[in-house]
C-alpha cells in the first residue's frame, strides 16, 4: 500500500475520509491482517529453507556415512615395544580402517601422519576436525601420504579415490 497522493488504489478505493470511526478501525484491522499473514509467511518460509539446508546436510552426511570405515588395529591397545631408533622411546601408533573392499593404513607419529590407500590407488585424503578442515593433500600412484599435522581432539580422515569417498571413524589423538 502506498501513501503518495497520487496513488488512487484503483477503482473501488475510497477517495473520501472514512465516514467514522469505525470505518477507519475496520481498515486498519484489515492492513494489521494482512502484515500479521505476511509475518507468517516469511517466518515460514524461513522455517523450510532451514529444514531444506538441514536434509541437504543429512543426505550428504549418510552417503558418506555408508562408506564408513572401522578401526580394526590400533596400535596403542596392544603393549609397545621401544624402538631402537625412536629418541621417544615410543613407536609411532599404528592405526588400520578397514571396509567393503576399502581401508587406510596409517601411522601417526608427534608431528605427522602417514598412510596409504588399501588398495593402493592414487587418491585425496583430507584430515577433519568438526569444526572443519584441518589439512588436505593428494596421495601418490600407490596411496601414499604424508600430512604434516597433528590435531588434538577428535579427527577423522575422508579418503577419496576412483573407488569412491570413505571416512574413518572419528578418533581422539
Amino acid at each position: 500500500m502506498s501513501w503518495h497522493s497520487d496513488d488512487t488504489g484503483g477503482p473501488d478505493r475510497r477517495q473520501e475520509p472514512w465516514p467514522d470511526d469505525d470505518a477507519l478501525a475496520l481498515e486498519l484491522a484489515a492492513a494489521l491482517e494482512e502484515q500479521e499473514l505476511l509475518e507468517r509467511v516469511t517466518a515460514s518460509a524461513g522455517t523450510a529453507f532451514s529444514v531444506h539446508r538441514g536434509v541437504l546436510a543429512l543426505r550428504e552426511q549418510l552417503d558418506t556415512e555408508l562408506f564408513l570405515l572401522t578401526l580394526v588395529h590400533d596400535s596403542s591397545t596392544e603393549g609397545r615395544l621401544v624402538g631402537v631408533r625412536d629418541r621417544s622411546g615410543q613407536p609411532p601408533r599404528t592405526l588400520v580402517f578397514q571396509g567393503d573392499g576399502v581401508g587406510v593404513e596409517l601411522e601417526v607419529g608427534d608431528r605427522s601422519v602417514e598412510g596409504q590407500l588399501i588398495p593402493a590407488r592414487a587418491g585425496h585424503v583430507v584430515l577433519r576436525r568438526p569444526d572443519g578442515d584441518v589439512a588436505q593433500v593428494d596421495t601418490d600412484e600407490v596411496g601414499y601420504f604424508r600430512i604434516d599435522a597433528r590435531p588434538q581432539g577428535p579427527v577423522r580422515l575422508v579418503c577419496t579415490s576412483d573407488a569412491g569417498t570413505c571416512v574413518t571413524e572419528w578418533l581422539s589423538w
